[in-house]
């Protein structure tokens, strides 16, 4: 059940005329007030009257209203949305100059082999973390407590192939498993987990890698003698298989927003972090659960090293995502750039090149019906990019959500009504979002399903900043097949990118 929920100032998919948030409505209001004051105190000098009625409400909503493009970036954004996104930009560049470095390499090590806070210390866009290590059904696990933002996270890597393997039939009863994975959280009101994010990685592999192992195998002594009929066998095998440049990863990641209920929960379990980590793997544990009960292979939950290879390949994909046994102070890259309002760039500590990241957000979801495995054109079939979506789901009890869906349609049918009466031009894009909102309304009332606000985000990465002009092009494309409007972040793509890694971000 998607909802429309928006960061980092993106546009509304209503139309350029169609609803606006709370502070676009308090600047067209302060406006007219504005207006409407000088006009009053000035009425008997007419012109003077006229100038100050009209220049506040004229910049008023040129700041609402008009779109513009500033130099060095792609998309078109109003005054209004670029004012959050360039303060932003402006405290980042104060802070590290545009470009972060690392402290790990010269903070080493305490004498127990343990890295100080020091060399812990996240780049820019990362919120401040503290990883506490936890057991989840007697396998090491990691939980991840994020106190400015004022959750605590947890992630599970599950091996699935997806929906794209999978008959129509099995499509839909896989959906409606996860659906009931949704309904365990949401529809319990006392549960701490209301928010779940979904993570599909895909990287490059080499598909020369078996070939190589079987020119290895036949050079070695141990196979010398073994009969030609049966070496013939296995290059014929060989041959048959690791063909593909692709390499997929797929995780489940929980969140906790930290209550006082779910700090009671913690304080019973344990003192300070270790008993809210303790809280959190137990959710874990519970998350576990649904997900086999979804017919998901849980493969295990991220430990310490699983998630430090996987921020680390997130950042530098160079870095094997199976390599664990890198420290955690070395899961961020040596440098982030963010000077370039287009990309990202980061640079692994003892490489020469960077590597260049770019994310965009989903600001329009599909309004007509569309298959189970819609998202399959940015799934798969985009052979040598590199790239993760993740979409997470902000959930609540199916009374509210209900309500909420029924007070957005009554605004929806009853902005237009008042346009209409009016003589404006209702915008068709606006009728189908209203139309589509009122029947998610009414399939959620029928079904008592949780209902969710759902966002999704998309990081590409390529080697260099031409080849991932190229790649963006590519995921363009294949977004609109897939029925999605697709926008890149420009100018804040160090915090956009911590959208795509498991922390379950990008929903305020």
């Amino acid at each position: 059940m998607a909802t429309r929920t928006y960061q980092f100032g993106k546009h509304r998919p209503t139309g350029l005329f169609g609803r606006r948030d709370l502070g676009e409505q308090a600047v067209l209001g302060s406006g007219a007030a504005v207006g409407v004051l000088g006009g009053f105190l000035f009425n008997g000098v007419p012109l003077v009257a006229g100038l100050l009625l009209l220049v506040p409400v004229t910049l008023a909503a040129a700041v609402v209203y008009v779109p513009y493009r500033p130099r060095g970036t792609a998309q078109r954004r109003t005054l209004y949305r670029w004012w959050r996104i360039t303060r932003y930009r402006k405290s980042a560049l104060a802070r590290t100059g545009g470009v972060w470095v690392s402290p790990a390499v010269e903070a080493g090590v305490q004498r127990d082999g343990t890295p100080p806070d020091a060399a812990l210390t996240a780049p820019e866009g990362v919120a401040g973390m503290t990883w506490v290590p936890v057991t989840v059904r007697g396998q090491k696990a990691v939980v991840v407590l994020q106190p400015e933002a004022g959750c605590v996270t947890g992630t599970l890597e599950v091996a699935s192939p997806g929906l794209g393997g999978k008959e129509v039939g099995e499509q839909v009863v896989a959906l409606e498993r996860w659906g009931e994975v949704l309904d365990a959280f949401g529809n319990t009101e006392e549960h701490p987990v209301k928010r779940l994010q979904v993570l599909a990685r895909q990287m490059k592999s080499d598909p020369h890698a078996h070939r190589r192992y079987v020119a290895q195998r036949d050079g070695s002594p141990a196979t010398a003698g073994v009969p030609q009929w049966l070496a013939d066998s296995y290059d014929v095998l060989a041959d048959a298989v690791s063909t593909s440049a692709e390499e997929h990863r797929y995780y489940v990641t929980a969140h906790a927003r930290f209550t006082r209920d779910f700090a009671a929960d913690g304080a019973a379990r344990g003192d300070g972090d270790e008993g809210v980590a303790a809280a959190m793997a137990a959710c874990l544990e519970e998350l576990w659960s649904r997900c086999e009960d979804a017919g998901l292979q849980v493969v295990a939950p991220l430990c310490e090293k699983g998630l430090t290879a996987l921020v680390r390949n997130s950042y530098d994909p160079d870095h094997p995502i199976w390599d664990t046994e890198l420290p955690r102070q070395h899961a961020f890259p040596r440098n982030v750039d963010v000077r370039d309002g287009t990309f990202m760039a980061t640079r692994a500590a003892g490489s020469t090149g960077s590597w260049y990241h770019a994310t965009a957000a989903v600001v329009s979801w599909p309004t007509t019906p569309v298959g189970p495995d819609f998202l399959s054109p940015l799934l798969i079939g985009m052979p040598d990019v590199i790239r993760t979506m993740a979409i997470t789901q902000d959930l609540e009890p199916n009374d509210k959500a209900v309500e909420r869906m029924l007070s957005e349609d009554t605004n929806n049918q009853g902005e237009m009504l008042r346009d209409q009466k009016r003589g404006k031009n209702i915008d068709p894009r606006d009728i189908i979002a209203a139309n589509a909102t009122g029947s998610r309304g009414m399939a959620l009332a029928e079904s008592g399903a949780a209902g969710s606000a759902v966002v999704g985000y998309l990081t590409v990465s390529a080697r260099s900043a031409a080849e991932l002009e190229k790649t963006k092009r590519t995921t363009a494309s294949r977004a609109r097949n897939a029925q999605l409007r697709i926008e890149w972040l420009d100018l804040e793509h160090a915090r956009a990118f911590t959208t795509t890694l498991p922390f379950a971000g990008g929903i305020k």
